[in-house]
């Protein structure tokens, strides 16, 4: 068995003091108290630290070599004992948050902004990347947690939604479709539309393609060359509309305006965490963004009874 913590510091304090009188009173123990604890640890060893005589204390060098590396571990000691009360009262810590551009305009803000409200001592540390990337990086435990709308599932990591955002479009203020409230999908199928490349985000790009094949329609697509234009180039010159959550039209450029649609659609914006060995900050990101999504009315419940959690092998319905 090897020798308790507490022998330690009191050897320790000998060793600075080299008397046993005041180490004692430093450590508020009696001075016989320490002379016995020394001898055991002496003996639990099996090696003479100290040489004693009525007039002086000195080390030896089985002493030297443990007063040497004894002061650094207990340092280290100390460290892992606070980390561990930290961690578990959730008092400190660090998220690494990844997500896209398409959720920096309000959701991954407000996600944050309530973490730091309940967990004032979490710090947070953000990556914008596009949303397959987002699932790679927790995957790869990059990033602690990611926001992503409409990803496709990822082996090693969870799935959960987090905001169910009504699907409307977006119109510049001299288009046709300007103030025909609500648009329906046939309507806006006459007017070319606007997509983002299908590599930043395959799975959302199906998702708004499909919204058309499945009804039988084939709009005329117009593929922007970047995967986010916050201008809204083509829309802005009326020469093409798109189909966007509420919450990402929101600081839109002058000229342009969203209009919900006739049929009552939503893009689902998913929370994504690893499977298994999830850190605390990470858990307690779960919980805030759960509480956060209900009581902002993103979703039905936690875990939303609209849409499933996706685990790893599932498949989208």
């Amino acid at each position: 068995m090897e020798p308790e913590t507490r022998l330690l510091r009191y050897f320790l304090a000998v060793a600075s003091e080299l008397n046993f009188t005041r180490a004692a009173k430093q450590l508020h123990i009696t001075q016989p108290t320490l002379s016995a604890q020394i001898r055991q640890l002496e003996s639990q060893l099996g090696v003479t630290l100290l040489q004693r005589d009525t007039r002086s204390v000195s080390l030896t060098e089985a002493g030297r070599a443990l007063a040497d590396e004894g002061a650094a571990a207990i340092t280290t000691l100390e460290r892992a004992w606070d980390a561990a009360r930290l961690a578990g009262r959730a008092e400190e810590g660090s998220l690494r948050l990844a997500y896209p551009l398409s959720a920096a305009h309000d959701t991954a803000p407000q996600l944050v902004h309530a973490l730091h409200a309940s967990h004032p001592r979490i710090t947070v540390s953000t990556e914008i990347l596009p949303t397959p990337k987002v699932l790679i990086a927790v995957r790869d435990g990059r990033a602690d947690a990611g926001v992503a709308r409409e990803p496709a599932p990822l082996d090693g990591v969870h799935l959960q939604p987090i905001r169910r955002d009504p699907l409307g479009v977006l119109v510049a203020d001299g288009h046709p479709l300007a103030g025909r409230d609500p648009l329906d999908l046939m309507t806006v199928t006459a007017h070319p539309v606007v997509v983002h490349p299908r590599t930043a985000n395959p799975a959302h790009y199906d998702f708004i393609v499909g919204l058309f094949t499945d009804r039988g329609l084939h709009p005329d697509l117009v593929e922007r060359d970047i995967a986010f234009d916050f201008r809204h180039e083509f829309i802005v010159d009326g020469a093409a509309v798109a189909l966007v959550g509420r919450s990402s039209a929101q600081r839109l450029p002058p000229g342009i305006k969203w209009q919900p649609l006739a049929e009552t659609i939503a893009v689902t914006t998913m929370l994504a965490l690893a499977t298994v060995d999830r850190a605390a900050p990470a858990r307690h990101f779960q919980q805030v963004a759960e509480a956060h999504a209900v009581a902002n009315n993103w979703v039905a419940g936690a875990g939303s009874t609209q849409r499933a959690a996706i685990d790893p092998g599932s498949s989208r319905g």
